[in-house]
């Protein structure tokens, strides 16, 4: 006899839609997670706090592209701005745990003891199932300690509450795109080092960086071997230079948390939970959703996850459901927004596509002129003859918006001719898309 159903482990995005959608299935769940509240590193130091910091910069952007507005923005404020969010969400999750009574919550850690035990300080749990949805952690290399991480700079409560007259930022991803534009916006002297910015094509890469430079971000593009503490300053140590600056931010990407499944789960190269489809690993009642598998490290993604494992595990184990990752939404809130899907031109060509690609530029777009944005693209990827979509990329406002109706069309294989039969609404950039789907 086994003390639950399912023990998940993590309440992340991963995690808590996977024990719901268990719970609603009849199941009886036990969720961990030390943080004591749900929602994950998104919600605790990730996509919820950085968005708020980024949508109050926002403003300052807004009131020097349009001439009738004045205005300034208290950035203490806006950190207590997204204070305040994190503890709505925080409390809105715990309503929706008190509507799903086959769920227990533990705001401890757990490890797995063997396939079908988990510790949780000195007891041992059992389950049929296990779902391992335990995240990942920003990752500090060795050198880099005394900098700090968006743990730091975005929890619940951060010390963090005032603007840094310089500020360096490690790390040429998403979170230190988004970090520069931001600080810079909010007046700090920011200095981003970084070899290339996104995994994204050269041209948008050349706007970011110019667009950068143009909101006064210097960019380094040599190699930083460190971060060294120097009285109250910090020191960016490079091949060439040491610079201080007053803050120094490491953003250097993600690693899965496997440390609560080792020696249990055999992990792959990157120290992943390795999974199939259906998000089972290579044991067969533990599934591994969300960042811990390393596949996709985003929010959204980690949810379908979880709601795919938990309907395999509510028939049985038998895969029912698999992730399809050709139609992942990516959104980086860069200035500008910078949002794809699908396959880019040079994917589809690798690939063996014959395709064609159509754009529409941003600043014929009456919606974009009224908001004082028609900076910016957006650019679709037709299979040449069935005119499929197979991808998409949008450069400029609402990108992250305008994306998600791309997502669904490259997701469920639809044709421009399947597109060219919406009609929008007006004045829209969605406008933009059905003009690109109705030129044959």
């Amino acid at each position: 006899m086994t003390d639950f159903d399912v023990i998940v482990i993590g309440a992340g995005g991963a995690g808590y839609t996977s024990a719901f959608e268990l719970s609603r299935g009849g199941l009886k769940v036990l969720m961990l997670d030390p943080k004591g509240v749900l929602g994950g590193n998104c919600l605790y130091e990730g996509c919820i706090p950085s968005k708020t910091l980024w949508y109050g910069s926002s403003f300052l952007s807004k009131a020097r592209k349009l001439p009738f507005l004045k205005l300034s923005v208290d950035f203490s404020k806006v950190v207590e701005w997204k204070d305040k969010v994190q503890e709505l969400r925080f409390r809105q999750h715990d309503e929706e745990l008190r509507e799903h009574q086959n769920v227990t919550f533990l705001a401890k850690d757990g490890v797995l003891l063997d396939t079908n035990h988990v510790k949780v300080e000195d007891k041992a749990f059992s389950a049929k199932w296990i779902v391992v949805a335990t995240g990942a952690y920003p990752f500090v290399p060795e050198g880099f300690q005394d900098g700090i991480t968006t743990h730091e700079l975005l929890k619940p409560g951060t010390t963090f509450r005032e603007v840094p007259e310089t500020l360096a930022i490690v790390g040429g991803g998403y979170i230190g795109v988004e970090m520069s534009s931001i600080f810079a916006k909010f007046g700090s002297k920011v200095t981003l080092y970084a070899s290339h910015l996104l995994n994204v094509s050269e041209e948008i890469q050349g706007l970011l960086e110019a667009r950068l430079k143009e909101l006064g971000v210097e960019i380094v593009k040599d190699r930083s071997k460190g971060v060294k503490r120097d009285g109250d300053r910090k020191l960016v140590v490079t091949e060439k230079e040491s610079k201080g600056f007053q803050e120094v931010l490491v953003a250097v990407g993600r690693r899965p948390m496997t440390s609560p499944v080792s020696g249990v789960l055999p992990l792959g190269k990157k120290g992943e939970v390795q999974v199939d489809y259906g998000m089972r690993s290579s044991v067969p009642n533990i599934f591994a959703p969300g960042d811990v598998n390393g596949r996709h490290m985003l929010f959204h993604v980690a949810v379908l996850e979880g709601w795919v494992t938990a309907q395999n595990i509510l028939e049985g184990g038998r895969e029912v459901v698999e992730m399809d990752y050709n139609a992942v939404p990516y959104a980086v809130y860069s200035d500008p927004q910078v949002a794809w899907t699908g396959m880019w031109k040079e994917d589809a060509m690798k690939l063996g596509f014959n395709v064609e690609v159509r754009r529409y530029d941003l600043s014929k777009d009456s919606r974009a002129q009224i908001d004082g944005e028609p900076e910016g693209w957006i650019d679709i990827v037709l299979e040449s003859g069935s005119r499929r979509l197979l991808g998409a990329q949008v450069v400029g406002e609402d990108a992250d918006l305008l994306i998600g109706e791309l997502s669904l069309a490259v997701g469920q294989r639809l044709t421009s001719y399947d597109l060219s039969r919406f009609s929008q609404p007006h004045p829209t950039q969605l406008e933009d898309i059905t003009t690109l789907m109705r030129r044959y």
